[in-house]
């Protein structure tokens, strides 16, 4: 089990320019990033969009918590993978109708290996779910998760990640 003996307070900041109007550049500290609208939204497609941005800040975010609450929970966390999409009405961007929620719902497919079984599986999944920031935020703002993680049992090659 680890310890935490001190909770490091970090504040989160982002610099963002305008390059065109469908694509801005941003920093965060020394890192990088373009999101851009792909073509036929007008953009040249040189980054990923602001929505799927999101998405992928989920996907980190699930892997950072994650690792983290098997690591302090001595789960057996050898490998996963996402697949996370959304279910999205674009008409209040496009100003064609008045949209309370953009996004509607989050799918999330796991794909986990494993040797735990799928009783702690289903609490690693609970566990992150109450911790995970971006989770939280996406959930608060009423956006409802459909969600299926599958239990893959570890073939016998693979390294455990934790021991990394």
């Amino acid at each position: 089990m680890v310890r935490i003996k001190k909770l490091p307070q970090a504040g989160l900041r982002i610099e963002a320019k305008m390059e065109t109007p469908q694509r801005v550049a941003i920093r965060a500290g020394e890192k990088s990033l373009r999101l851009d609208m792909p073509k036929l939204l007008g953009g040249a497609g040189r980054g990923i969009m602001p929505l799927e941005a999101l998405l992928s800040a989920y996907a980190g975010s699930l892997n950072v918590v994650g690792n983290f609450v098997a690591k302090t929970t001595d789960f057996d966390l050898r490998h996963w993978e996402f697949t996370i999409w959304a279910e999205f009405d674009p008409r209040g961007i496009y100003g064609l109708a008045k949209v309370r929620k953009a996004i509607l719902v989050v799918h999330v497919e796991a794909r986990v290996t494993t040797s735990e079984s799928e009783r702690r599986l289903a609490q690693l999944r609970k566990t992150i779910a109450a911790r995970d920031p971006v989770h939280n935020l996406l959930k608060s703002s009423g956006v409802r998760f459909r969600e299926q993680w599958t239990r893959v049992p570890p073939s016998g090659s693979e390294t455990k990640a934790r021991k990394k």
